[in-house]
């Protein structure tokens, strides 16, 4: 073989290389691909965030509108709270008479008996028991009430058209009386304290209802709660506000920032672009 020859022969692997230039070239030019889409999507979402931050600058937006929703819901919450502390529209019945009321409890019957003796009228109580099959009780026992009218015993003593809240309140008391009473007659060395029928009900101050025997007034808890609910209402819709405040102040002053931000996002894609970099159809 002369020198001549020999020289002018190929490397054989030129092949080889032009192939792993163009796979490296290749492999390039699709991570700069995947790089435009990631700038083209990040330009949409700082395109988002510059309108709404423009927004906010303007002197009536969504912030302002949401803002003012709920200060006109702050100020029905204020006035509804008011009413609740106004006096009551009418002054508190008059007390019920200091009737005497005489309990008699017979524990050796079955049922246990409990019996009020009121004015001459009589409400009688039974034990009711739950058993089960083999003889063991499942459920507390409780007092049924078999004899006694409480609107006929108001008007006895003078109330011939009570209100309905007194017609409930001494019933729940009359009840209550009722269990205390079996239960202390099943109680060593319990102290009977005599009651009247004034200690059944009576007329509440704050708010011209009626108290119960423990001295509980239902329209007062109704309205203590109804009052927890507006207090609740008031504290979220405040805090709902002072949030919407923050947020329109953050998106407001985050303009200079998503301004610079863009700036820097649109130079970088001119850059691709000006490469010939253009996103796939997948992007």
């Amino acid at each position: 073989m002369s020198w001549k020859r020999f020289f002018q022969r190929k490397p054989e692997n030129t092949g080889e290389a032009a192939e792993a230039a163009d796979s490296a070239s290749s492999y390039v030019r699709e991570a700069e691909r995947r790089r435009l889409a990631r700038l083209l999507e990040r330009r949409a979402a700082l395109q988002y965030d510059l309108a709404q931050a423009e927004q906010a600058l303007l002197p009536e937006n969504r912030w302002t509108e949401r803002i003012r929703e709920l200060e006109a819901a702050l100020a029905e919450l204020e006035v509804e709270l008011t009413q609740l502390e106004v006096s009551p529209a009418q002054a508190p019945e008059p007390a019920l008479p200091a009737v005497a009321v005489k309990v008699t409890v017979d524990t050796e019957a079955q049922p246990a008996t409990v019996s009020l003796e009121i004015d001459g009228m009589t409400f009688r109580w039974v034990e009711e028991v739950d058993w089960a099959e083999r003889g063991h009780q499942i459920a507390p026992a409780r007092l049924r009430r078999v004899e006694g009218d409480v609107a006929a015993l108001l008007a006895e003593v003078g109330y011939g058209r009570p209100r309905e809240e007194l017609l409930e309140t001494l019933a729940a008391s009359l009840e209550l009386l009722a269990a205390d009473a079996l239960a202390a007659a099943r109680r060593e060395g319990v102290v009977w304290v005599p009651l009247t029928l004034t200690d059944l009900a009576r007329p509440c101050e704050r708010c011209g209802g009626w108290r119960d025997v423990r001295g509980r007034c239902p329209t007062c808890a109704a309205r203590d709660w109804q009052r927890q609910q507006l207090l609740l209402e008031r504290n979220r819709l405040r805090q709902e506000r002072d949030e919407v405040y923050r947020d329109w102040q953050r998106t407001r002053d985050r303009l200079p920032v998503v301004q610079r931000q863009l700036a820097e996002i649109e130079a970088d894609i001119r850059a691709l672009e000006a490469k010939g970099v253009r996103p796939s159809e997948e992007s």
